[in-house]
């Protein structure tokens, strides 16, 4: 890898660095880049094979020109590098990707087309990707990117691949088929929806945030999509510096939420303790418990907060707030709960109430601790788990012994009107 030149370019989206190095073959690699680049931890990085249609022409059969764009303004914003590889058609060149897409206008697919004229589906290597950021003496990248084969080729070359950041995927009449290829038959981690479902809102939440507290649900699974054991009970799943992070969620959130038989079984003190902070908490969040139809012993708390009681047996509970709720609906007392005062919640289990919080779409914040270093595992455990999460929604990063997983639900992302939980 060999460096040409570097300049300064106004694009449309603001100002970048471009750099243009020379590879071992002979052809161009082009860094766009934005911000501080020597050694910086966690860079955000798009590595982004060339597409002369959709790039220069227009085409409408791929996204290829919505991700360059989307990765361009993502590192005006945060910093970062986008490298730009002369790898047309994923590495088989324009002229047998123009010769693909006659095929294609045949009814093959994407893959059935190369694999017609005798190409591989995917021939991209990424050998130059290593050049580079050991050129700008980059640490570790977190990767713009929805296929999980290239995060898996990159930590391949010893490149130290820390995270994902998805890339939106918005179909068009003409790309709508090409995206359901990539996502169902290449594995890439992506949802796409009909294209008229696309234009509609499916987010029905029972209540607005307006009207309910804003609901953080956090939890951890295994590497095999698990919560709990055979008996319902939480798993000890979490590292010391995913606890260290759940107290710090503790204290910004004005109460926490479990179910009856989390407060049953494991007793939970529900408190945000300096053990796990290494300082005094800045503040105690209340106590929310869903009882159901339990009649729970619920001791004195020494901690000046309240303790709020959701069910159909609150009346024989002494000592704290209860709400009354004969069915399994969040509606009700969530708003009720939002008249109390309590304008934030964080759900921590167990697995049914969690499971109800987003079927019921009362969910505005979903992070999950994944027992894996491999990105791509923890978000197939996190989707065989939530089975229509909005894959190209996932952010994900390494995170003390596993992975870091979060998706914002807000009502502008048009999620499904019931998410398919399995757990």
């Amino acid at each position: 890898m060999r460096f040409e030149a570097r300049t300064r370019l106004p694009l449309e989206m603001g100002t970048f660095d471009v750099s243009v190095f020379t590879n071992a073959q002979g052809l161009d690699v082009v860094v766009v880049h934005h911000g501080k680049l020597n050694h910086q931890h966690n860079l955000p990085v798009r590595v982004h094979s060339s597409c002369f249609t959709s790039e220069v022409l227009g085409s409408q059969k791929c996204d290829c020109k919505q991700q360059l764009d989307y990765a361009l303004s993502y590192i005006y914003e945060h910093s970062g590098i986008v490298l730009y590889l002369l790898q047309e058609g994923r590495g088989i060149g324009l002229v047998n990707k123009i010769r693909a897409y006659a095929l294609q206008e045949q009814g093959y697919d994407t893959i059935d087309a190369n694999t017609k004229l005798g190409l591989p589906v995917d021939a991209r290597t990424y050998e130059d990707v290593k050049g580079v950021l050991d050129y700008f003496s980059v640490e570790s990248i977190k990767l713009m990117t929805n296929n999980p084969d290239k995060i898996a080729q990159l930590t391949g070359l010893d490149i130290n691949v820390t995270g994902r950041i998805p890339v939106p995927a918005t179909p068009t009449c003409s790309s709508i088929d090409y995206l359901d290829t990539k996502q169902k038959l290449m594995g890439h981690m992506i949802k796409t929806r009909s294209l008229y479902e696309s234009r509609e809102t499916h987010h029905h939440s029972p209540a607005t945030t307006s009207q309910r507290p804003f609901v953080h649900v956090n939890f951890a699974i295994t590497n095999q999509s698990k919560l709990a054991d055979a008996r319902g009970q939480c798993l000890a799943i979490s590292c010391d510096k995913d606890w260290e992070r759940v107290h710090e969620l503790r204290e910004s959130y004005d109460a926490i939420a479990v179910g009856a038989n989390t407060w049953q079984n494991d007793a939970p003190r529900l408190t945000s303790r300096a053990e796990y902070l290494g300082r005094k908490p800045k503040s105690q969040p209340h106590r929310v418990i869903f009882g159901g139809h339990h009649n729970l012993d619920i001791q004195d708390d020494a901690l000046p907060r309240e303790t709020f009681v959701i069910g159909a047996e609150v009346a024989s509970i002494r000592g704290c707030h209860g709400i009354y709720s004969a069915n399994h609906s969040l509606s009700s007392p969530l708003k009720e709960l939002k008249r109390a005062g309590v304008t934030s919640l964080l759900v921590e289990g167990g697995p049914t109430l969690i499971k109800s919080f987003l079927q019921q779409n009362a969910v505005d914040k979903l992070s999950v601790f994944v027992a894996s270093h491999n990105i791509p595992e923890a978000i197939q455990a996190l989707t065989q788990l939530v089975q229509t999460l909005p894959e190209d929604e996932i952010t994900a990063e390494k995170f003390g012994k596993g992975t870091l997983l979060s998706v914002d639900l807000t009502e502008s992302q048009q999620i499904p009107e019931q998410l398919d939980v399995a757990i």
